[in-house]
Protein backbone atom coordinates (compact mmCIF):
# COMPACT_ATOMS: atom_id res chain seq x y z
CA UNK A 1 0.00 0.00 0.00
CA UNK A 2 1.59 3.57 -1.35
CA UNK A 3 1.83 6.32 1.04
CA UNK A 4 -1.09 8.06 -0.64
CA UNK A 5 -3.62 4.99 0.29
CA UNK A 6 -2.48 4.78 3.72
CA UNK A 7 -3.16 8.70 4.25
CA UNK A 8 -6.65 8.14 2.34
CA UNK A 9 -7.32 5.37 4.35
CA UNK A 10 -6.72 7.04 7.88
CA UNK A 11 -8.17 10.15 6.56
CA UNK A 12 -11.79 8.82 6.29
CA UNK A 13 -11.55 6.30 9.06
CA UNK A 14 -11.24 9.00 10.98
CA UNK A 15 -14.53 10.47 10.73
CA UNK A 16 -16.58 9.70 13.13
CA UNK A 17 -20.23 10.43 15.04
CA UNK A 18 -20.71 10.40 18.79
CA UNK A 19 -23.79 10.48 20.84
CA UNK A 20 -24.16 10.24 24.69
CA UNK A 21 -27.68 10.76 26.17
CA UNK A 22 -28.22 10.47 29.86
CA UNK A 23 -31.69 10.10 31.19
CA UNK A 24 -32.28 10.84 35.12
CA UNK A 25 -35.45 9.31 36.75
CA UNK A 26 -36.80 11.88 39.93
CA UNK A 27 -40.16 12.90 41.82
CA UNK A 28 -41.71 16.14 41.78
CA UNK A 29 -44.48 17.50 43.21
CA UNK A 30 -47.69 17.77 41.58
CA UNK A 31 -48.89 21.37 41.55
CA UNK A 32 -51.81 21.79 44.63
CA UNK A 33 -51.43 18.62 45.95
CA UNK A 34 -49.35 16.27 48.26
CA UNK A 35 -49.02 13.75 45.24
CA UNK A 36 -45.63 12.64 44.16
CA UNK A 37 -45.01 12.55 40.38
CA UNK A 38 -42.40 10.57 38.44
CA UNK A 39 -40.51 12.65 35.32
CA UNK A 40 -37.61 11.87 33.03
CA UNK A 41 -34.92 14.86 32.44
CA UNK A 42 -33.12 14.15 29.32
CA UNK A 43 -29.98 16.02 27.74
CA UNK A 44 -28.18 14.34 25.06
CA UNK A 45 -25.21 15.61 23.35
CA UNK A 46 -23.73 14.84 20.37
CA UNK A 47 -20.14 15.33 18.22
CA UNK A 48 -18.92 14.89 15.04
CA UNK A 49 -15.48 14.71 13.09
CA UNK A 50 -16.83 14.34 9.25
CA UNK A 51 -16.00 15.06 5.76
CA UNK A 52 -15.24 19.12 5.13
CA UNK A 53 -18.52 19.42 2.62
CA UNK A 54 -21.42 20.94 3.15
CA UNK A 55 -24.57 19.49 4.89
CA UNK A 56 -28.20 20.31 5.40
CA UNK A 57 -29.74 18.94 8.38
CA UNK A 58 -31.89 18.73 11.58
CA UNK A 59 -31.50 18.66 14.93
CA UNK A 60 -34.48 15.42 15.88
CA UNK A 61 -35.82 13.60 18.61
CA UNK A 62 -37.77 10.29 17.58
CA UNK A 63 -40.86 10.30 20.34
CA UNK A 64 -42.25 7.27 21.67
CA UNK A 65 -45.84 7.36 21.49
CA UNK A 66 -46.40 6.77 25.24
CA UNK A 67 -44.33 8.82 26.49
CA UNK A 68 -44.91 12.52 25.40
CA UNK A 69 -42.17 15.42 25.95
CA UNK A 70 -43.42 17.72 27.97
CA UNK A 71 -41.10 20.25 26.36
CA UNK A 72 -37.56 19.87 24.11
CA UNK A 73 -34.91 22.31 23.38
CA UNK A 74 -32.07 22.18 21.22
CA UNK A 75 -28.45 24.02 20.95
CA UNK A 76 -26.48 24.20 17.50
CA UNK A 77 -22.39 24.92 18.48
CA UNK A 78 -23.45 26.58 21.43
CA UNK A 79 -26.27 28.75 19.43
CA UNK A 80 -30.25 28.27 20.51
CA UNK A 81 -32.29 26.31 18.32
CA UNK A 82 -36.07 26.21 18.10
CA UNK A 83 -37.97 22.29 18.34
CA UNK A 84 -40.91 21.42 16.82
CA UNK A 85 -42.88 18.63 17.02
CA UNK A 86 -44.25 16.57 13.81
CA UNK A 87 -46.34 13.64 12.80
CA UNK A 88 -43.71 11.02 11.57
CA UNK A 89 -44.46 11.33 7.72
CA UNK A 90 -44.21 14.72 7.44
CA UNK A 91 -41.13 14.93 9.48
CA UNK A 92 -39.86 12.58 6.76
CA UNK A 93 -40.93 14.96 3.95
CA UNK A 94 -39.44 18.16 4.82
CA UNK A 95 -36.16 16.87 4.51
CA UNK A 96 -34.92 13.41 2.87
CA UNK A 97 -34.13 11.02 5.78
CA UNK A 98 -35.11 8.01 7.32
CA UNK A 99 -35.69 10.06 10.90
CA UNK A 100 -37.21 7.34 12.62
CA UNK A 101 -38.03 4.21 14.06
CA UNK A 102 -40.97 2.05 13.45
CA UNK A 103 -41.28 2.88 17.48
CA UNK A 104 -42.06 6.95 17.13
CA UNK A 105 -45.23 8.48 15.80
CA UNK A 106 -43.75 11.89 16.48
CA UNK A 107 -40.47 13.77 15.54
CA UNK A 108 -39.30 16.76 17.48
CA UNK A 109 -37.28 18.98 14.12
CA UNK A 110 -35.31 21.74 14.29
CA UNK A 111 -34.85 24.05 11.37
CA UNK A 112 -32.51 23.27 8.94
CA UNK A 113 -28.69 23.26 9.65
CA UNK A 114 -26.21 24.20 7.46
CA UNK A 115 -22.60 23.20 8.31
CA UNK A 116 -19.63 22.48 7.15
CA UNK A 117 -17.43 19.02 8.72
CA UNK A 118 -18.13 18.22 11.63
CA UNK A 119 -20.40 19.94 14.60
CA UNK A 120 -21.83 19.60 18.04
CA UNK A 121 -25.15 19.88 19.44
CA UNK A 122 -27.36 19.50 22.80
CA UNK A 123 -30.75 18.29 23.16
CA UNK A 124 -32.77 18.53 26.47
CA UNK A 125 -36.53 17.74 27.42
CA UNK A 126 -38.57 16.56 30.14
CA UNK A 127 -41.01 13.68 29.80
CA UNK A 128 -44.18 12.19 31.97
CA UNK A 129 -43.87 8.97 33.50
CA UNK A 130 -47.38 6.53 32.85
CA UNK A 131 -48.31 3.91 34.70
CA UNK A 132 -47.31 0.34 32.98
CA UNK A 133 -50.82 -1.20 34.64
CA UNK A 134 -54.19 0.57 35.57
CA UNK A 135 -54.09 -1.06 38.84
CA UNK A 136 -51.23 -2.41 40.73
CA UNK A 137 -47.51 -0.25 41.34
CA UNK A 138 -45.37 -0.54 38.33
CA UNK A 139 -44.65 2.62 36.69
CA UNK A 140 -42.47 2.70 33.53
CA UNK A 141 -40.40 4.65 30.83
CA UNK A 142 -39.63 3.73 27.21
CA UNK A 143 -37.12 5.70 25.27
CA UNK A 144 -36.06 5.47 21.56
CA UNK A 145 -32.60 4.92 20.84
CA UNK A 146 -32.20 5.44 16.69
CA UNK A 147 -29.48 6.70 13.88
CA UNK A 148 -28.17 6.26 10.66
CA UNK A 149 -25.01 7.21 9.46
CA UNK A 150 -22.04 6.10 6.76
CA UNK A 151 -19.80 6.85 9.77
CA UNK A 152 -18.95 4.86 12.75
CA UNK A 153 -21.97 5.61 15.44
CA UNK A 154 -20.59 5.70 19.07
CA UNK A 155 -23.51 5.70 21.39
CA UNK A 156 -23.90 5.67 24.66
CA UNK A 157 -26.86 5.84 26.94
CA UNK A 158 -26.87 6.26 30.15
CA UNK A 159 -30.00 5.98 33.41
CA UNK A 160 -29.45 7.82 36.23
CA UNK A 161 -31.35 5.97 39.36
CA UNK A 162 -29.46 7.70 41.78
CA UNK A 163 -31.54 11.03 42.72
CA UNK A 164 -34.99 8.60 43.07
CA UNK A 165 -32.87 5.90 45.02
CA UNK A 166 -32.41 8.57 48.35
CA UNK A 167 -36.13 8.44 48.01
CA UNK A 168 -36.80 4.63 48.80
CA UNK A 169 -37.65 4.32 52.12
CA UNK A 170 -35.40 2.08 53.90
CA UNK A 171 -33.49 0.82 51.03
CA UNK A 172 -31.99 -2.33 51.56
CA UNK A 173 -32.96 -2.80 54.92
CA UNK A 174 -34.88 -5.79 56.16
CA UNK A 175 -36.84 -3.22 58.14
CA UNK A 176 -38.12 -1.90 54.91
CA UNK A 177 -41.52 -2.12 53.86
CA UNK A 178 -40.27 -2.55 50.25
CA UNK A 179 -37.60 -5.07 50.94
CA UNK A 180 -39.18 -7.97 49.63
CA UNK A 181 -39.32 -6.06 45.99
CA UNK A 182 -35.53 -5.18 46.65
CA UNK A 183 -33.94 -8.84 47.74
CA UNK A 184 -36.00 -10.31 44.58
CA UNK A 185 -34.47 -7.56 42.04
CA UNK A 186 -38.32 -6.69 41.33
CA UNK A 187 -38.00 -2.64 42.21
CA UNK A 188 -36.24 -1.84 38.78
CA UNK A 189 -36.55 -4.09 35.70
CA UNK A 190 -34.05 -3.12 32.43
CA UNK A 191 -34.04 -4.00 29.07
CA UNK A 192 -32.59 -4.65 26.94
CA UNK A 193 -29.56 -7.02 28.46
CA UNK A 194 -26.03 -6.24 28.33
CA UNK A 195 -26.09 -2.67 30.41
CA UNK A 196 -23.62 -2.05 33.34
CA UNK A 197 -23.73 -0.43 36.23
CA UNK A 198 -22.03 2.02 38.81
CA UNK A 199 -23.12 4.14 41.55
CA UNK A 200 -26.81 4.01 40.42
CA UNK A 201 -26.58 4.55 37.10
CA UNK A 202 -27.26 2.11 34.48
CA UNK A 203 -25.05 2.31 30.86
CA UNK A 204 -25.76 0.94 27.05
CA UNK A 205 -22.96 1.32 24.41
CA UNK A 206 -22.98 0.80 20.65
CA UNK A 207 -19.83 0.84 19.12
CA UNK A 208 -18.57 2.07 15.80
CA UNK A 209 -22.23 0.63 14.40
CA UNK A 210 -24.13 2.44 11.49
CA UNK A 211 -27.42 2.11 11.85
CA UNK A 212 -29.48 1.27 15.40
CA UNK A 213 -33.23 1.16 16.43
CA UNK A 214 -33.68 -0.03 19.76
CA UNK A 215 -36.03 0.59 22.35
CA UNK A 216 -34.78 0.94 26.41
CA UNK A 217 -37.56 -0.02 28.83
CA UNK A 218 -37.57 0.59 32.09
CA UNK A 219 -39.87 -0.43 34.86
CA UNK A 220 -40.12 -0.29 38.75
CA UNK A 221 -42.09 -0.13 41.74
CA UNK A 222 -44.36 3.00 42.37
CA UNK A 223 -43.93 3.12 45.97
CA UNK A 224 -44.77 6.74 46.06
CA UNK A 225 -48.26 6.25 44.70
Amino acid sequence: MGLLSLFLSFFFFAYYEKLDTYARLFLTQKPGTMIQEPHIFFDQRYSSVLSPVAYVGNLFLPEDPQFPALWVRGWLNGSPIPMKKYPREEAEKIFARHYASHYAQYVWLSESIHVHGGYNYIIQAEFNVLPAQEQGKIDEFHYIINGNSSEPLYMTFTLDLSSINRFIPGIGKPNSPYFIQWLCGNFFKLFPDGYKTSSGRVYWQWQNIHSIDQKIKTEWYAWYR
